[in-house]
């Protein structure tokens, strides 16, 4: 098996995902994502769906936006149709029908079963510069994995330029959100209520959008600056998510006549817009003091 530290061999195989077959490959994740490889022998039997299922009940699904899984069985692409939808399992299932992937991984069954050149039940957790992170099979396809390892493994992958790169996207729709903000109160200011609901709840989605890219930046951050510029924006973000979406509820009132309830909206929405505001100029993506 393939040890930690190691370069992880680049594959493309036939998959299946998300009602699409297709061909898939590490790449095209590395660099984007952290990426789970689960080997496992083949669809359907107890011990895959159970490792396969719980991959996909953990709380790996909250970080989504970093982490991508990547099941690989030697079954057809058909057969993992079949096996995700009976799963509801939302992650690719690739096709090693001849067992070459996994002997690169160092994870090959010669013979189970009856089955000739069939993977081991492993996985490996790959970081952003394609290295193997994490690495763990067994010969008993019984034998579960340790999720809580993986989950240490994940968040134990750290690199600036990843989180410089989640940075980016963030700081780029908190741009728009505070485009669409100031847009918003002017047509508050007008009294234009409608439209200015409009905007502002136009506002809370990229102010939502960004938030979760800080987070993610703040995740991947080696360093200590990168950490407090992220968890600055992060906050910053939060603060005119909850103003934009007071000011919405204002405006509504406000068009509907009710004017008191406008106006605990309204004062309700100081606080965090007064907030947001102190912060001043996010630092620019190109700044960040990423080596």
């Amino acid at each position: 098996m393939l040890t930690e530290g190691r370069e992880a061999p680049a594959f493309a195989l036939p998959g299946y995902h998300d009602g699409e077959i297709g061909e898939f490959a590490l790449d095209d994740y590395v660099g984007e994502d952290v990426v789970v490889v689960a080997f496992y022998p083949m669809d359907f039997s107890p011990g895959c769906t159970e490792e396969l299922c719980s991959l996909r009940d953990i709380d790996l699904l909250t970080l989504m936006e970093d982490v991508t899984i990547l099941g690989i069985s030697g079954d057809s692409v058909h057969s993992h149709r079949a096996f995700a939808e009976a799963n509801a399992l939302e992650y690719p299932l690739l096709t090693d029908s001849v067992g070459e992937v996994a002997e690169e991984y160092g994870v090959l069954h010669p013979e189970l079963d009856g089955h000739l050149r069939v993977p081991k039940r492993a996985l490996f957790v790959v970081d952003d510069r394609g290295r193997i992170a994490y690495a763990w099979s067994t010969e008993d396809p019984r034998v579960q994995p340790d999720l809580d390892a993986v989950r240490n493994a994940i968040d134990g992958v750290q690199d600036d330029r990843t989180a410089a790169e989640r940075y980016g996207r963030g700081y780029q729709h908190y741009t728009y959100g505070r485009s669409e903000f100031e847009n918003a109160l002017g047509a508050y200011d007008r009294s234009g209520w409608m439209d200015a609901a409009a905007a502002f709840e136009e506002a809370v989605a990229y102010f939502d959008t960004a938030a979760g890219a800080f987070d993610s930046a703040r995740r991947f951050a080696e360093t200590e600056r990168v950490h407090e510029i992220a968890t600055e924006a992060r906050n910053a973000s939060d603060d005119f998510r909850q103003a934009a979406a007071w000011f919405a509820s204002a405006a509504e009132h406000r068009a509907e006549g009710k004017d008191g309830l406008a106006d605990e909206y309204h004062e309700d929405a100081q606080r965090p817009h007064e907030s947001a505001r102190q912060v001043g100029e996010l630092v620019d993506p190109d700044e960040l003091p990423v080596a």
